[in-house]
């Protein structure tokens, strides 16, 4: 993808969450209820799984707008782990990325002991995010990215965990650099 466009994705993107972000700042609301948790693990399956159905895509827009405006759930949003996804005209970024969100959400839920743990967190993310790209290939048989087909290939050998970590590592996670928290 262009480097132009990459930008102009980002800053679109930003854009609306930043937008969205002062919006909820404005209007205070409490902790996450059960049944939003619920229904963001339900929503983090369903990315997995089928991440292109108009349902699929309603509950993502939802988890989105709930991940800014709920303040005791919050996960750092770091698609380095995924490389070059396209742009929207000719693939799937936007699907990929909120499995991605979406699947650390789900396992900060399931497992609040392990919220701090940044490497069981991010290895749930890109797990989402490649269950998510193998489902899209099954709609869309052309449809590859080279990134991503090697890091299924690593998830196969069994050496997905040790990349992840070695990119969380080399990210400095205690700074934040290269994330953006939501």
């Amino acid at each position: 993808m262009p480097k132009y466009a990459q930008v102009t994705w980002l800053f679109v993107a930003l854009t609306v969450l930043g937008s969205l972000s002062a919006h909820a700042q404005t209007q205070q609301r409490g902790p996450s209820t059960p049944e939003e948790r619920t229904r963001a693990v339900r929503t983090a399956k369903s990315l997995r799984t089928d991440p292109l159905t108009t349902t699929t895509q309603v509950d993502r827009e939802w988890l989105i707008k709930w991940l800014i405006e709920i303040p005791d759930i919050s996960v750092k949003l770091c698609s380095n782990f995924l490389g070059d996804l396209g742009n929207s005209e000719n693939g799937y970024p936007g699907a990929i990325i909120a499995s991605m969100m979406a699947s650390e959400v789900s396992f900060i839920i399931e497992h609040p002991d392990k919220t701090k743990d940044s490497d069981a967190v991010y290895f749930a993310g890109v797990e989402g995010a490649l269950d998510s790209y193998q489902a899209i290939q099954k709609k869309e048989l052309n449809y590859h990215l080279p990134h991503l087909d090697e890091l299924v290939q690593k998830r196969e050998q069994g050496k997905l965990k040790e990349y992840v970590h070695t990119d969380v590592t080399g990210l400095n996670v205690s700074s934040g650099s290269e994330r953006e928290s939501l």
